[in-house]
């Protein structure tokens, strides 16, 4: 297939088989493409719609809706707060917002159609073909948050969602397939971009996708089972949470895996109970998502490049540079820079931030790491201090500024520190004026900032460590939690 926009790579796939499950609602190939046309007839080129909600058929058929007329879907995370919620929509200049009732208090002052009426909506398309969209044009923007706190919108091209799959058939490999009898679950959401890409990934290809409103392990593992699933996409915690449920997952054939690495031992864990192929990707939202493989082949307990985190595809590449963006040779460690060609188009409105983040086709990922001689990738570090909690990606510099709205709060700093269940829990350090409990200032937190993001653990100081310039020391504070470990993301 050599479809180059979302919308042409469906209307290839248009048949009488399942393509969405989601609940109790299905949709055939032909659903879906029919949907998206009517969505289309109601949106113009260049025209930014934010989605607010769960997963549902719906979310895909704005998505190829948008596709098809020009516009651009902005996906937002239903767990953020109203404040967070208006940034993203103001930041993104949205016309119009798609939610669903559980979203309402987070809802902007904006025209809404909520997901419930949207069968309404669809029915009162205007006539006529929408403008047709090209591959390089936008299609869906992104918001990650930055060291600043504030999120900016990665704007990603249409193409960029092919570029992977036609690496690995040009060049004859496996590492990520989709076959025409595979059954996909989707269990990231969509406001992500491993979410959205693997659910993309599975449509294009053809094959039936089951995707789940909200991720529960004992939900996956029911939906898994009877449907006969073959192949996802998950987060390591995911992942733990799933083999939890002690229901056999054997039909799997195989797992893909990014985030965040999978340690030894729920590696061997999920070889021994499950069985089946395991491939890590890691990439970035700028990416495009994955950039670099760790295929099916390493996937060896105790095996040499367990810890990598892969090697790029054919046609991507890595270099490790330093601060002043010299390559590095092998071994040494520095910044990893990523060039692919399914890379952002740029940050939205951000110009300044754009030029920073690309330099000559590169992407500076702000993580640190090194390659070995046949150019696999090992991570031993975030140069941007952010934190990944389950897949999450937490920015410190946000909570500390919500935390030093608290009337008792002198100063704070937030790390992240290894955790078993979600591979980093938020770990705040506090310096106050008066007395306040670690319980009071959680209470406080709530509602200013989306769940994931609260600390796990407080921990009151007399002070923070800084440099003379004020820059928080988060190495000095992270130190007695990851002084004995080889990598210091977990």
């Amino acid at each position: 297939m050599r479809e180059r926009t979302l919308g042409a790579a469906l209307r290839a796939q248009v048949s009488a088989r399942t393509a969405l499950i989601c609940g109790d609602t299905a949709l055939s190939y032909a659903d879906l493409d029919r949907e998206a046309d009517r969505v289309a007839r109601h949106l113009s080129t260049g025209e930014r719609v934010a989605y607010l909600g769960k997963e549902s058929p719906h979310y895909y058929e704005l998505l190829f809706g948008c596709s098809r007329s020009g516009a651009v879907l902005v996906p937002i995370n239903w767990r953020l707060t109203a404040a967070e919620v208006g940034h993203v929509v103001e930041d993104s200049g949205a016309t119009v917002v798609f939610a669903d009732q559980s979203c309402a208090k987070a809802v902007p002052d904006l025209p809404v159609v909520w997901l419930e009426d949207f069968e309404v909506w669809k029915a009162h398309a205007p006539q006529g073909n929408p403008v047709a969209s090209g591959p390089d044009d936008a299609v869906v923007q992104l918001y990650t948050s930055g060291t600043t706190g504030l999120p900016k919108g990665v704007v990603l091209g249409q193409h960029g969602f092919f570029e992977v799959c036609a690496a690995l058939r040009d060049n004859g490999l496996d590492w990520l397939d989709w076959r025409s009898e595979d059954i996909s679950l989707v269990g990231v959401p969509g406001f992500h971009i491993g979410g959205l890409w693997w659910a993309v990934q599975g449509l294009v290809a053809g094959i039936t996708n089951v995707i789940m409103p909200a991720f529960t392990p004992g939900e996956a593992v029911r939906l898994v089972r009877e449907h006969g699933v073959t192949i996802t996409c998950v987060v390591p915690a995911m992942l733990r949470l799933m083999l939890d449920e002690r229901r056999p997952l054997t039909q799997l054939r195989k797992i893909v895996y990014g985030g965040s690495p999978i340690s030894e031992a729920l590696l061997a864990r999920c070889l021994d109970e499950v069985g089946c192929e395991l491939a890590q990707i890691y990439g970035l939202t700028e990416t495009g998502n994955t950039a670099v493989c760790l295929p099916p082949s390493e996937h060896v307990p105790g095996g040499a490049r367990m810890q990598a985190a892969g090697r790029p595809y054919p046609g991507f590449a890595v270099e490790i540079r330093d601060r002043e963006g010299n390559p590095l040779p092998v071994g040494e460690v520095g910044e990893v820079w990523l060039r692919s060609p399914a890379t952002m188009l740029e940050y939205w409105n951000n110009p300044a931030a754009t030029e920073e983040s690309l330099v000559d086709g590169w992407l500076r990922t702000g993580d640190a790491g090194h390659v070995d001689e046949e150019g696999y990738v090992f991570l031993r570090d975030r140069i941007k201090d952010m934190i990944i909690v389950a897949g999450e990606n937490v920015y410190p510099a946000e909570i500390e500024g919500v935390l030093a709205g608290h009337p008792a709060v002198a100063d704070a700093a937030v790390i992240g520190v290894p955790d078993e269940r979600w591979g980093e829990a938020v770990h705040a350090f506090v310096v106050t004026e008066e007395k306040v409990t670690a319980r009071e200032l959680m209470v406080f937190l709530q509602g200013k900032l989306a769940s994931f993001k609260l600390p796990l653990r407080y921990e009151f100081v007399e002070a923070i460590p800084r440099n003379p310039s004020g820059k928080v020391l988060r190495r000095v504070l992270r130190d007695r939690f990851w002084r004995d470990r080889e990598r210091q993301v977990n």
